[in-house]
């Protein structure tokens, strides 16, 4: 078995739930568990970003998953699309989807799990412009190769990113490994305000209107960042092993 990541980069306008991935550099989506037969996909994804971005994701899933003309990736009609949100906070979504299309082109878990049958893995990731897929597949890469790739949607085009051994597979992935650059800023303007001082100088608020991003957001980029630096000392400085899922914390405010 190999591993190969299929990355669909969506162009502005051709996804109204991509879109706001590619508007809003913070929001990120990883799945939790996927699965999928010939017709069907489901699985549990967690969302993670700003509130009010959330709150918007909240409302695009919601018209999309009702839109009757409504298509997958590469084209066939979406006809059934039920979704559910197991948890939800500030900072995070947990939502379970079952998706099935209808005649025509599909996309790429259902073509996957037409070349690969039973046992088939997978992981996603959604960022920016980017869809990743990460499968764990035989012999039928090209085959599923040209099966997506000649039929993709306007504004949607596919790479292929690695094929090979499947280290991403057998990595668990559950903590970033590096702060982004939205979180290292947000970090050094909350020292630099005093955020951390005794009696603290300045509010997320105010830091907030300091560097011109919304108070949800720069709170969010702080809590990141927070809980990478946490993961970061337990795993250098304490005599344990860290088996927690840092994204999952709830932070108080």
């Amino acid at each position: 078995m190999r591993e190969v990541i299929f990355t669909v980069e969506y162009e502005n306008g051709a996804d109204e739930v991509m879109d706001l991935f590619i508007e809003n550099p913070d929001l990120y989506a990883r799945s939790m568990e996927i699965n999928a037969t010939s017709e069907s996909v489901w699985g549990i994804e967690k969302i993670m970003g700003p509130t009010d971005v959330l709150d918007e994701f909240d409302d695009r899933l919601e018209r999309v998953a009702n839109d009757p003309n409504a298509t997958g990736m590469c084209g066939a009609p979406i006809t059934k699309w039920n979704y559910d949100i197991l948890s939800s906070n500030d900072e995070s979504r947990k939502i379970y989807s079952l998706r099935r299309e209808g005649d025509g082109p599909r996309s790429i878990p259902l073509v996957a799990a037409k070349h690969v049958g039973e046992g088939l893995m997978m992981r996603t990731e959604r960022r920016s412009d980017q869809f990743r897929w990460t499968l764990l597949v035989d012999e039928t890469v090209a085959a599923m190769h040209d099966d997506i790739r000649e039929n993709l949607r306007d504004g949607l085009s596919l790479t292929v990113e690695r094929l090979g051994t499947p280290p991403c597979l057998l990595n668990d992935g559950r903590v970033q490994q590096s702060l982004t650059l939205e979180q290292k800023a947000a970090l050094e303007a909350a020292i630099e305000h005093g955020y951390y001082e005794v009696p603290r100088q300045r509010s997320v608020t105010e830091i907030a209107t300091e560097v011109n991003v919304s108070s949800s957001t720069f709170q969010y980029r702080l809590n990141r960042a927070e809980a990478w630096l946490a993961h970061q000392f337990a795993a250098d400085s304490m005599d344990i092993d860290v088996d927690l899922d840092l994204e999952d914390v709830e932070f108080i405010r």
